[in-house]
């Protein structure tokens, strides 16, 4: 599929987030998308992703979390990654607390799209060697290139 190296650039992987809760953590991608992308309208974008969060968390477990909203504020699927040293409490289905973010966001229009990178990223997710990796890179440009060669 090759989706989500395509719309993950390694300016917009965060390394060792201090953030404190999952908004603040969230806000952090949002920034980072902004910065690297110019969204129009941030604040929709965060607005969005907190309502969609809040509806119904999207931990994965296994330290993962893959908050994502479809949006106004976009015209193409962007993502955003963080690892969090140290990782983040929070209320996972199996109590381990969160180390790898993943914030996946797009067009109202593009449900299709949305729901088969978000599959394909939580399918990697569920991979413990991956994740293991994922955490062991030194910088976002290696956590970048371990994305893509799964992502293959």
């Amino acid at each position: 599929m090759g989706g989500i190296c395509k719309r993950l650039l390694p300016a917009c992987v965060v390394m060792d987030s201090h953030e404190k809760d999952k908004e603040s953590l969230i806000g952090l991608l949002v920034d980072t998308l902004d910065r690297v992308h110019a969204i129009g309208n941030k604040q929709q974008l965060l607005d969005d992703v907190l309502e969609r969060e809040h509806f119904t968390s999207t931990c994965l477990g296994f330290g993962c979390a893959v908050p994502h909203t479809h949006t106004t504020a976009l015209e193409s699927t962007l993502i955003a990654a963080a690892r969090l040293d140290p990782p983040l409490e929070a209320d996972t289905p199996d109590g381990e607390p969160i180390s790898l973010m993943f914030l996946m966001v797009g067009p109202v229009n593009s449900a299709g799209l949305h729901i088969r990178l978000l599959s394909k990223l939580a399918r990697l997710l569920h991979e413990s060697g991956f994740r293991q990796q994922l955490r062991q890179a030194k910088t976002s440009e290696e956590f970048h290139r371990l994305v893509c060669e799964k992502d293959e």
